[in-house]
């Protein structure tokens, strides 16, 4: 009985390293995708420190005059109206999903069009009647950018 136990030890042994063998490819691609899961969760906790549009520290003024020049909604905003407002603005949103299912999205700040898309959906008064004008006039109130034409 103790002769047989280091045959089937080594039946074991060679069907674990054949099993091994055939599975090569999954196990190469699962460390990848670990690899580039951690970079991806290492990039987006540092985009949280340094993103590329920072809140201001009062957006007081800015609330000011989107209630002045823009009107409904920002009549009725309250705290918490304007902070989901500006977390469209400032905040990180998983917006890059990767073709590769298994890992998870990139965070990053919307874009101008972003932005855009997720006003209208949020108010979709005034926003969905937006030309491009009245979104230059509000990009100018927001990043209080300087008009070009004067």
């Amino acid at each position: 009985m103790s002769s047989l136990r280091p045959k089937i030890l080594i039946v074991f042994g060679i069907a674990l390293a054949f099993m091994l063998y055939l599975a090569r490819v999954n196990l190469r691609q699962d460390w990848n995708d670990l690899v580039e899961t951690v970079n991806i969760w290492i990039d987006n906790f540092n985009r949280g420190f340094s993103p590329g549009r920072s809140r201001p520290i009062s957006t007081l003024q800015r609330e000011e005059e989107l209630k002045m020049y823009v009107g409904a909604p920002f009549l009725d905003f309250q705290g918490s109206d304007w902070d989901k407002f500006w977390n469209v603005i400032y905040g990180l949103f998983p917006v890059d999903y990767s073709e590769n299912e298994r890992l998870p999205p990139r965070a990053r700040q919307l874009t101008e069009p972003e932005m855009q898309e997720r006003f209208k959906e949020l108010y979709p008064s005034p926003f969905s009647y937006f030309q491009d004008q009245h979104w230059k006039q509000f990009w100018q109130i927001i990043f209080k950018k300087k008009s070009r034409n004067q």
